[in-house]
């Protein structure tokens, strides 16, 4: 074997090591932006199960009750968010990869008002304040 027949085998050799390399950091980076987008699921569904379950709690508690939901001012990574309360749902809305995903959770009313509610991206964290007044429920933030 000549020396011109070595270098070209180990520069081959090389090059396919180099495209296997590419191939799984490609797969890695793939799965890395899957765990993130399940983390913010996770944390976006919990943060409509907090405001949810402080609602059927000022519900169930009856005329006066009032309960309290701390909102955590983003997602994992930064992520902001936003909460929509529409009738029996609260949904938290978050950016998803190229979409948007909704998180959501179902109250036990429908008679549910939100006052100044509103929730800047990266402004902080938010207390919500949910009072039942005479079976209505009121969520000030």
């Amino acid at each position: 074997m000549a020396k011109a027949q070595i270098s070209m085998d180990l520069l081959f050799i090389a090059a396919v090591v180099l495209i296997l390399f590419l191939f799984l950091f490609q797969i890695y980076l793939q799965r890395a932006d899957s765990v993130r987008i399940f983390q913010s699921g996770l944390a976006a569904q919990r943060v409509a199960d907090d405001i949810g379950r402080s609602i059927d709690h000022a519900w169930l508690g009856g005329n006066g009750s009032v309960s309290h939901a701390s909102l955590p001012e983003s997602l994992p990574n930064g992520m902001a968010y936003n909460v929509s309360l529409r009738g029996r749902q609260v949904l938290v809305l978050y950016p998803a990869g190229a979409g948007t995903r909704v998180a959501s959770y179902i109250t036990s009313t429908s008679n549910v008002t939100a006052i100044n509610f509103t929730l800047a991206p990266l402004g902080g964290g938010k207390s919500l304040n949910v009072t039942n007044l005479n079976g209505s429920i009121v969520v000030v933030g």
